[in-house]
């Protein structure tokens, strides 16, 4: 399968009309809480009536089997709530979702042999069990047999490299062995797409390497997982997935690989120079407005060493600008060269710049190209 979860025009809305509102449902002082329409309460409960918000816009995304996609955007975007539909915990108001061909809505059994989460909180695990103990506890309410449930755990356990800890008590764990047991949790039915809310959260540096490399390495190219993730940790999405989207307000605002949403969303990238045993004067300063005077160079900073005998200039320029000029001019003043190097803009940076600017040119050419 090409896709292993699609969306099309999907709409979530939350109600905000407090339950006092509705006709029928009494309140204040004497009322004692009795209904005297039970379809009342039916509305009330379903929160039928408006005013609403929409948590999801007409979301539109394809995710492709095998691959790593992040889900970024700020709170309250509709991260989390896209995950619930996902998820089958949560039932869209409009527009279709597809888990590996079936329908959450109407094949949630289905939808959840084929997915799974995995949330950060370390929830449903006994305290005063072993690690191994609570994943056979937890073997037995999936419905594994006894001998498929020690071949698993054996297996996950060597797979998150918990086997020498396994047999110790869940309260023994770090944060990161938990993360691991959560994990092995999530793996124990064998699902092919696994999705993952802030999956390195409370980690330390470490930790949150190790759990990284061992989704790229071992999910993705050795299990060949689909995942999907959810994040705050911008480096992190840029390091670990193919494609991601970018939620603001519901709507997917900027859509494609990390390196075209970075090199899209802004459009400026840093060179700097740095000259080797060269004193800075009225020539080399006379070079530096040239330079900053060029078309497509927005800004020249200099920086120059206590001795006055190592400089630097960086040079805010256009991310798509010859850079031939420059070093021609730079070459004709005589000046030693010792290194040359270009800055190209952080996720963190192209992100701050579509949510601070609404920026649609890369969803545009990402869905050009599907």
């Amino acid at each position: 399968m090409e896709y292993a979860i699609e969306i099309s025009n999907l709409v979530k809305r939350y109600p905000t009309t407090s339950s006092r509102d509705f006709v029928g449902i009494p309140h204040g002082r004497g009322s004692r809480g009795t209904v005297s329409n039970i379809n009342a309460l039916f509305e009330a409960i379903r929160g039928s009536r408006g005013p609403f918000i929409e948590a999801l816009k007409n979301v539109n995304l394809k995710i492709r089997t095998g691959e790593i996609f992040g889900i970024l955007g700020p709170n309250g975007a509709g991260k989390t709530t896209l995950i619930k539909i996902l998820c089958t915990l949560v039932i869209q108001d409009k527009g279709e979702v597809y888990v590996n061909g079936f329908d959450p809505k109407k094949e949630p059994g289905k939808v959840l042999k084929n997915l799974q989460a995995v949330l950060p909180e370390s929830r449903g695990f006994n305290w005063r069990l072993s690690g191994r103990q609570n994943l056979e506890f937890y073997a037995l309410l999936y419905g594994l047999s006894g001998a498929q449930a020690k071949e698993r755990i054996d297996y996950l356990l060597d797979f998150t490299n918990l086997t020498d800890r396994a047999d110790d008590g869940y309260q023994r764990y770090s944060t990161g062995m938990q993360r691991k047991l959560l994990l092995c949790r999530a793996l124990l039915r064998n699902t092919p797409i696994i999705v993952f809310d802030e999956p390195t959260t409370g980690l330390d540096p470490n930790s949150a390497q190790e759990f990284r490399t061992m989704i790229i390495e071992r999910l993705v190219k050795k299990e060949g997982k689909t995942i999907l993730m959810s994040t705050h940790n911008l480096p992190e999405a840029q390091e670990l997935c193919d494609r991601l989207a970018i939620l603001e307000r519901g709507k997917i605002i900027a859509l494609g690989t990390p390196d075209n949403v970075r090199h899209l969303a802004i459009e400026d990238r840093y060179l700097k120079i740095v000259f080797n045993s060269a004193l800075f004067g009225a020539e080399e300063e006379t070079l530096g407005r040239e330079l900053g005077a060029t078309e497509g160079v927005h800004n020249v900073y200099t920086e120059v060493d206590q001795n006055n005998k190592t400089w630097s200039l960086t040079m805010r320029i256009e991310k798509d600008m010859d850079l031939t000029g420059l070093l021609t001019r730079i070459s004709k003043s005589g000046l030693q060269i010792k290194s040359v190097n270009t800055e190209e803009p952080t996720l963190e940076e192209a992100f701050n710049a579509i949510i601070n600017h609404g920026n649609s040119s890369v969803r545009n050419q990402e869905e050009a190209n599907a």
